[in-house]
């Protein structure tokens, strides 16, 4: 009886151990950063809005950690890399390497008349091989550039093995 009482507080432990540790995110499959796209054709704000809404929407949706865009923009000031508009894979490759990535999402935010186009590529900062490439199109101006975006981060996710989103596309 007396081994038994002893043991009692140990397993309480445990067993309070044992739940936090459940309660804490899995460890993610991948880890991606997404910096600012290029424009072209368009104000050139445009490229951090639309990158910033692609982050949002892949932000929990699967098996991947997604780096905070402050965090990227942090490191390429520390090594001087312009990550606002990566003038070419290389250089997003370089600042991947850096920031710990595995896989980069590289875009490009294009502007023809009232129709816009967002073109995304998945790459491996490894072996800077691009996996996937991503195309969304817009013909509400500026306004419908929002939708374009999830519909972009939708076909990423799907691609990486997110979940399907709940909501139908329009």
């Amino acid at each position: 009886m007396r081994g038994r009482k002893k043991s009692a507080p140990l397993l309480a432990i445990l067993g309070i151990f044992f739940l936090f540790a459940l309660s804490l995110p899995a460890r993610a499959e991948m880890i991606i950063a997404v910096p600012d796209f290029k424009v072209s054709g368009c104000m050139p704000w445009l490229g951090g809005a639309v990158a910033e809404q692609v982050r949002t929407r892949l932000t929990g949706r699967g098996p991947w950690t997604l780096l905070e865009a402050a965090q990227i923009t942090s490191v390429g000031k520390e090594h001087r890399l312009a990550l606002s508009g990566l003038a070419d894979d290389k250089k997003a490759v370089s600042a991947g390497k850096l920031l710990g990535a595995q896989y980069l999402i590289v875009g490009t935010v294009n502007s023809t008349g009232s129709a816009f186009t967002i073109d995304a590529r998945l790459v491996d900062v490894a072996t800077a091989v691009v996996y996937s490439g991503f195309q969304a199109l817009c013909f509400e101006g500026e306004e419908g550039l929002p939708e374009a975006a999830a519909n972009l981060a939708d076909d990423i996710a799907m691609e990486l093995g997110g979940p399907d989103v709940s909501e139908p596309r329009k």
